[in-house]
C-alpha cells in the first residue's frame, strides 16, 4: 500500500513538472480581450484588400490569410503601470522556442519585433509586436494557413505600393491616436 502511494506521488509530480504553465498569446488574448484597458479588433482581410488591383500571387497569398486579430494599449496616464506589466507578460510569452523571431527593429523608446509559428515553408501565424513610448503597446496576430513568408513579403510591398486599401490600417492606428495622451 505504501509502495503504491509512493508510485502515485511520484506520477503526479513528473506529472505537475512535464505540464508547461506558460501562457500562449492565443490565451493571452482571449484572457484580455474583455478588459477595459485593452482594445481588441478581429480584422477580416477583406477590410484591406482591393483585389482587383492584386495579381494572381498576390491573390493566392492573401487568400492564406484568415484574420487578423489586434490586442493594444493605447497610453493614457492612469495605465502607464499597466503598460509595462503587460510588455512584460508578452516578452515572457514570446519567448517559448514555438514563436521564431523573424524581425527586430527599434531602440529603447519604440520597438517592433516580428515572429511566426510554424515552419518556414507553411507559417500559421505571423505575430507582431510593438510599442511605443507615446501611443502605448500592441500585438497583432495574424492568422493563416500555410503562409509563405517571402509571399507575404511581397504582399507587404504590393502594400506600400497602394495595391492594399490602407482604411483598415487607419482605423487601427486610430486605435492609439485616439485613446493616446501625447499627440
Amino acid at each position: 500500500m505504501r509502495a503504491l502511494k509512493l508510485i502515485g506521488i511520484a506520477v503526479l509530480n513528473i506529472g505537475l513538472v512535464s505540464c508547461n504553465n506558460n501562457q500562449s498569446l492565443q490565451e493571452y488574448y482571449v484572457d484580455n480581450q474583455g478588459n477595459k484597458d485593452f482594445v481588441a479588433v478581429d480584422v477580416p482581410t477583406s477590410l484591406f484588400a482591393n483585389t482587383e488591383s492584386l495579381n494572381e500571387d498576390q491573390k493566392k497569398t492573401l487568400e492564406t490569410v484568415k484574420k487578423i486579430n489586434v490586442i493594444a494599449i493605447p497610453k493614457k496616464q492612469e495605465n502607464l503601470e499597466k503598460i509595462a506589466a503587460e510588455k512584460s507578460n508578452i516578452s515572457n510569452i514570446l519567448k517559448d522556442e514555438k514563436y521564431q523571431l523573424l524581425m527586430k527593429y527599434g531602440g529603447s523608446k519604440t520597438k517592433l519585433e516580428v515572429y511566426y509559428t510554424g515552419d518556414e515553408e507553411a507559417v500559421d501565424e505571423i505575430i507582431v509586436y510593438g510599442y511605443d513610448d507615446k501611443k502605448g503597446m500592441g500585438v497583432a496576430r495574424i492568422l493563416g494557413d500555410d503562409m509563405n513568408p517571402s509571399d507575404i513579403l511581397n504582399l507587404v510591398r504590393s502594400m506600400q505600393e497602394g495595391d492594399i486599401k490602407m482604411d483598415g490600417l487607419k482605423e487601427i492606428s486610430g486605435i492609439f491616436s485616439d485613446h493616446s495622451e501625447s499627440r
